[in-house]
């Protein structure tokens, strides 16, 4: 009995790239579906066709009906477009993927003054009020068949990152490429830093990113906004242009953790949702090692760029060890008002996330080890210890704090 019940999950771990179930895109419209489609150039294998399928279908179900929105909305914000100052700019949070960014939102977001899309906004950014309303109750229930679950937490409530949204509106995120067509993530992995995009890609990932801001301004009742991508990391420059007085919270985490859960990541990604092979594990190891030293180099060059009044930087070994205290700091530093009732607030979410099961990743090899040695610089930068005893390792197993 044991032998056939190994026998069985490990088929089903062999089958599981291939199995058509909602694929995080479902609910994206059809046009921006086959933008990322265009890139993959053909080379779609027969195995993942199922996917693809399903994918196509349930995409253009969607792009139907929600339409009328689209057209209705876009003529909106055209003739009365939401005021934006300098005092109800965004608040970002910043760091690379796996350093405690979706920890640091949730606390955050535990704010009722600040406001963060949820999850169906981020992943259907072209609906809006009714649109959001129905796939609160008809797709969200349908989220854990998706395996995004296994990344990071979703929810009908739980706030989400708003890459989803840039990718799910037209292919202008790193996800299209870690994600989707992992044999494309040159391409696609341009739109990290945008320093590489053409004229027109940058004016149309401007054009998107401040768009989904609009429309969520819309409901966000006056409360200023507070969004999370690890790619904003890399584009401080360019959302200072876009949002003049943003504020920005920077988190990190021991660089050879964020190593190991990223190369786990990666692959949870690519299981659950991509339509092509993986790379070779170490040209995949190689660009998460060359992005995540990027990221964290473009924000240290344009964090001289930021007044001291709109930035706070945290570890998340502090976060975890004094949420309420850390997070008293972080608003004391960015002139926000700490609300009444947020300590109680902080305190739950950090005991949620702090029920998290973690366990030790294998060891690195010696490849993995000269690689985390180039990630020595950001160990410097933002005061953590380099290359760690294994037992001493905070790696989560579950893949849930991003």
């Amino acid at each position: 009995m044991k032998a056939l019940h190994e026998s069985i999950s490990l088929a089903a771990r062999r089958l599981a790239p291939y199995l058509p179930y909602p694929h995080f895109m479902c609910v994206a419209p059809l046009d921006a579906v086959l933008r990322i489609l265009w890139r993959a150039e053909g080379n779609i294998p027969p195995a993942y066709w199922p996917r693809l399928v399903l994918l196509l279908l349930l995409s253009g179900v969607n792009t139907v009906a929600s339409l009328p929105e689209r057209v209705i909305l876009a003529a909106w914000l055209r003739l009365r477009p939401p005021q934006m100052g300098r005092d109800n700019a965004p608040v970002f949070v910043l760091g690379y993927f796996r350093s405690g960014t979706t920890f640091l939102q949730n606390l955050l977001a535990a704010d009722p003054d600040l406001r963060s899309p949820s999850w169906p906004q981020v992943l259907a950014p072209q609906a809006f009020v009714p649109g959001w309303f129905l796939l609160r109750y008809l797709f969200v229930p349908l989220l854990p068949l998706t395996r995004l679950g296994a990344v990071v937490p979703v929810g009908a409530k739980l706030p989400g990152e708003d890459d989803f949204a840039l990718n799910n509106l037209g292919g202008m995120s790193v996800l299209a490429g870690r994600a989707i067509l992992p044999r494309r993530q040159a391409f696609f992995n341009r739109f990290h830093d945008l320093d590489a995009l053409s004229k027109g890609e940058l004016s149309r990932w401007r054009s998107h990113q401040f768009g989904f801001v609009q429309k969520l301004t819309l409901v966000a009742g006056g409360r200023r906004l507070l969004l999370k991508s690890p790619s904003h990391t890399a584009r401080v420059r360019y959302l200072q242009e876009l949002f003049p007085g943003a504020k920005f919270v920077h988190i990190s985490r021991s660089p050879e953790v964020v190593f190991r859960s990223n190369l786990l990541l990666a692959r949870e990604l690519q299981r659950a949702f991509a339509l092509q092979p993986p790379l070779p594990e170490d040209e995949q190891e190689e660009i998460i090692t060359c992005e995540y030293l990027a990221t964290e180099m473009h924000y240290l060059a344009d964090r001289a760029q930021i007044p001291a009044a709109d930035l706070a930087e945290v570890r998340l070994q502090d976060l975890t060890a004094d949420p309420v205290g850390e997070m008293k700091r972080i608003y004391r530093e960015l002139g926000l008002p700490f609300s009444r009732g947020c300590e109680e607030r902080i305190l739950q979410v950090a005991a949620t996330f702090g029920k998290q099961v973690r366990s030790r990743h294998p060891d690195l090899t010696e490849r993995q080890k000269a690689r985390v040695a180039r990630l020595e610089p950001l160990a410097a930068a933002f005061g953590h210890a380099s290359l760690q005893a294994p037992e001493t390792l905070d790696v989560d197993s579950q893949q849930r704090i991003g």
